[in-house]
C-alpha cells in the first residue's frame, strides 16, 4: 500500500475509534485486534485499497454496531450508570456548597447591616437616695 493509503487507513481507524463507545482500555484492545485482522487481510490481498478493506470489514458505524452487539450490554450499562451516579454526586455537592456560601453571605450581611435595638437606660436605683434641692 502507498503512503496515501496508509493515511486513509489511519483515518478509517480514527473513524472507527470515534464510533465505538466504551472505555479506553476496551477500545484500545478492540482496535488492536481489528488492526491485526486488517494486516492479515492486507497480506493476503496486497493490492487492496482502503475501500476494499471497508467493503470487507464494514463501515466504521457497522463495526461499532457489531462491537456494541458483541459487548456485554449489562457491563456497558453499569459503567454508564456509575458515571451518572458520580456526576449526580458532584452536582449535589456543588449545590450544597453554593447553598452554604449563600447562607454565610446572608449571615454576614445581617450582622454588618442588620438591625439594632435602642433603649433608654433607667437609673432609678441610683437616684432614690438623692433628694431634690
Amino acid at each position: 500500500m502507498t503512503k496515501t493509503n496508509n493515511r486513509e487507513l489511519k483515518e478509517y481507524y480514527a473513524r472507527i475509534s470515534d464510533a465505538v463507545l466504551c472505555d479506553r482500555k476496551q477500545k484500545k484492545a478492540f482496535l488492536k485486534e481489528l488492526q491485526s485482522s486488517v494486516e492479515e487481510f492486507r497480506l493476503s490481498n496486497p493490492q487492496a485499497s482502503v475501500s476494499d478493506i471497508e467493503a470487507f470489514f464494514g463501515s466504521p458505524e457497522q463495526i461499532a454496531a457489531s462491537f456494541t452487539d458483541n459487548t456485554d450490554s449489562v457491563r456497558l450499562k453499569k459503567k454508564l450508570s456509575v458515571k451518572r451516579i458520580v456526576l449526580l454526586a458532584v452536582i449535589l455537592a456543588l449545590l450544597v456548597y453554593v447553598a452554604f456560601v449563600v447562607i454565610s453571605l446572608i449571615d454576614v450581611h445581617t450582622e454588618a447591616h442588620g438591625y439594632f435595638e435602642e433603649g433608654i437606660l433607667t437609673v432609678v436605683g441610683i437616684l432614690k437616695g438623692v433628694t431634690a434641692i
